[in-house]
């Protein structure tokens, strides 16, 4: 009679991964969360967890020494590494990827397969005496499955260089930090992706050389990625929705960008013609020169200088302000026509602009250059 053989690692693996494989229906029929990153993450899940199932029911020798399911090991975990490729393309980039490179990510795994299955064939049809050594022992299986862990840190990398590509699409420094606070938990899913490749490939090549013929080196390989499977699966919930707000913060780049030129033009018609200077300007007047609506000329202030219309006229008065206050041609100004000759109305206002820009007063700001000049 079969005796099947357990402990407490090898039962909490099972349980985790049953709950993985729960957790990864849950995606692919939730229409709420349901996008094609999402199930690629679902798929990532899966497979670590059929993988894991499949290895502990091999480990506690609930499969026959002839069964075809412990004889031709299908090694799921080839594909763990390229849905997680997947998940992390599509979650930034939707653009459809080439088949060359999908054929590059499952072909491994299809390979390996028909290794495996061949393996099995020439056992049971060419050669009854061929032995088909255990999972654990120096053979086929651990062979291959240490290849593997030379094909998931190169698929890292790219992972990696994709993340840090989409960051660079971005040079405004403000869009920047709201991308990065959308795809810096993924980063940290790598990073603890990685470690656990090192873990693995580190118990492989341990059973390799010592030939220990045993599981419990692996444990700690095993327990780290069901770990895994829990952060991925809570983070996956909890995350699921971020693909639409980066998308909302690439619409508005993109938004941003066009509307950058225009802004360009208008500010340097404003600087180069010292068009603040005038008292009288306003939105409709310059909206009118550059054939622009009131309200579209607003967003672009608003966008690229991050105040509204009149905070921006009286920042470039102020700025000018500055010099005269400091030409001496000007020593016999009131501050009072200093400020008119600057485009404001009122000493009111240019106390109150140069204030709020500077946190002085004029007479302050003149008093503290010239103390510091003649200090140098």
């Amino acid at each position: 009679m079969k005796t099947i053989n357990y402990n407490l690692f090898q039962l909490f693996i099972l349980f985790v991964s049953v709950h993985g494989i729960i957790f990864s229906l849950a995606v692919f029929l939730a229409k709420k969360h349901r996008s094609k990153s999402s199930v690629y993450l679902g798929l990532t899940v899966l497979f670590i967890s059929i993988s894991n199932i499949q290895h502990m029911l091999i480990d506690i020798n609930f499969f026959s020494e002839t069964s075809i399911v412990r004889n031709t090991y299908i090694p799921w975990q080839w594909l763990v590494a390229p849905m997680f490729y997947l998940f992390a393309h599509y979650f930034l980039n939707k653009k459809k990827i080439k088949k060359k490179h999908l054929f590059y990510l499952i072909g491994p795994f299809i390979i390996i397969t028909a290794i495996h299955g061949g393996q099995f064939l020439y056992q049971q049809y060419l050669n009854p005496q061929y032995i088909i050594t255990k999972y654990y022992e120096r053979g086929l299986f651990l062979y291959t499955n240490l290849i593997s862990f030379v094909q998931t840190p190169a698929i890292i990398y790219l992972m990696y260089t994709i993340v840090l590509k989409f960051e660079n699409l971005f040079d405004n420094e403000n869009t920047l930090r709201k991308i990065k606070k959308e795809i810096n938990w993924l980063k940290y899913i790598i990073h603890f992706g990685a470690a656990i490749a090192a873990i693995g490939t580190f118990s492989a090549i341990i059973g390799i050389i010592l030939d220990m013929k045993q599981s419990f080196y692996a444990y700690p390989f095993f327990i780290s990625i069901s770990v895994w499977v829990y952060w991925i699966g809570y983070i996956g919930i909890r995350r699921s929705s971020s693909h639409l707000e980066i998308k909302k913060i690439n619409n508005l780049s993109s938004y941003q960008n066009k509307g950058m030129a225009t802004f360009e033009k208008i500010n340097q018609h404003i600087i180069l013609k010292k068009v603040y200077l005038n008292h009288n300007i306003n939105r409709d007047t310059i909206a009118e020169n550059f054939e622009i609506s009131n309200g579209y000329l607003s967003q672009l202030i608003n966008t690229h200088t991050e105040g509204n219309f009149n905070d921006y006229i009286n920042k470039l008065r102020v700025e000018h302000s500055k010099k005269i206050l400091l030409d001496s041609q000007y020593n016999s100004y009131t501050i009072e026509s200093i400020g008119l000759e600057c485009g404001f109305k009122s000493k009111s206002n240019f106390y109150s602009a140069f204030k709020k820009f500077t946190n002085q007063t004029p007479n302050q700001y003149k008093k503290n250059k010239i103390s510091s000049e003649s200090l140098t």
